[in-house]
């Protein structure tokens, strides 16, 4: 192993935003472990990882599949001691991300945004690694400050089909303050806004992926409530430029990772339908859904002058090369 290679842990690593980050690391030369329960991740996220393992050499990944709300000894053991001895970061990324899923698989949502967790911070402990969780915006509810900074407390509902997912991600976040504060050590979390990008599951149920699907099939585009709502949507590459940053500095405090540019659900459905002029695409309007946020968007001030980092690909872009990774899937 070359002196300077480091060892990441990347768990929920199959899944969107976990192959990014492992797809990354990989390019950099680093060791990657990858570990998933594969409950919600795309079936060709994993073949994907390992073909471009292959290409860059073929030695540099091992991919585990494991519940990472159990016990980690008899999936770490045998891991190699010398990829250990420089491991450097463990991405906490295990879980799911969107409403159906998480709402389907509550339980586990809460277990691996908690248990999951500590787990992930003792053993990181044990290796003298960093922690990085994966929080999100979620945790701001439906909030009553715009954009939302890192210093607003949020506005959650405790008791809704939301909560499991919210509440969990803003558990998770007091458990790595009060693990940090106790055991002196420097785990660190980013909060998450809408992601989008290739290598997400087509059944995601999120808006980006269900509009592209539904146009890519000539279907009317899902539109719930009256399109009003406001959502930004940042492209994977930047978001997983901005965690990389994070993870490397001494950072333990959240920071807000997303694109600050603000476009209502309408806005997207017509940016859509302009990447498919020839569909003629129509909209179907549909019940809002309980808690869902009437507004997101981050305010990305600390990401800027504590990051250096801001996003680069703005949505048209975006959608259009997530558009071409759909048709290339055949979906």
């Amino acid at each position: 192993m070359a002196n300077n290679q480091k060892t990441v842990l990347i768990t929920g690593g199959c899944g969107f935003l976990g192959s990014h980050l492992a797809e990354s690391h990989l390019r950099s030369g680093d060791n990657v472990i990858v570990v998933d329960n594969f409950c919600t991740s795309s079936g060709k996220n994993e073949p994907y990882l390992r073909e471009l393992s292959a290409e860059l050499g073929g030695d540099s990944l091992i991919v585990v599949e494991a519940d990472v709300t159990e016990g980690w000894v008899s999936w770490t053991e045998p891991l190699p001691e010398d990829w250990l001895e420089s491991l450097k970061y463990v991405y906490h990324f295990a879980s799911p991300a969107s409403p159906p899923l998480y709402q389907e698989l509550a339980f586990e949502t809460m277990w691996v945004n908690t248990i999951g967790l500590s787990n992930a911070m003792n053993w990181a402990d044990k290796h003298g690694a960093r922690c990085i969780f994966a929080s999100t915006s979620e945790i701001y509810g439906d909030p009553n400050v715009h954009p939302q900074p890192e210093s607003y407390w949020g506005n959650v509902n405790t008791l809704g089909p939301r909560s499991c997912y919210d509440e969990a991600k803003r558990f998770g976040e007091s458990l790595l303050y009060t693990h940090n504060w106790k055991k002196e050590t420097k785990h660190g979390l980013v909060r998450i806004f809408n992601t989008y990008g290739p290598r997400m599951n087509p059944q995601d149920g999120r808006v980006v992926i269900n509009f592209l699907v539904q146009a890519l099939k000539g279907e009317d585009l899902s539109i719930f409530g009256d399109g009003s709502q406001t959502r930004s949507f940042c492209y994977v590459t930047d978001l997983i430029a901005a965690i990389r940053k994070y993870a490397e500095s001494d950072l333990t405090t959240p920071i807000n990772t997303g694109n600050p540019n603000e476009f209502t659900i309408l806005e997207l459905a017509e940016k859509v339908r302009g990447l498919f002029p020839e569909k003629k695409l129509g909209m179907s309007y549909h019940d809002f859904p309980q808690d869902d946020p009437k507004q997101r968007c981050p305010d990305i001030t600390l990401a800027k002058t504590k990051l250096g980092w801001q996003p680069k690909i703005e949505l048209v872009e975006g959608l259009g090369k997530m558009a071409d990774w759909l048709k290339q899937m055949k979906i």
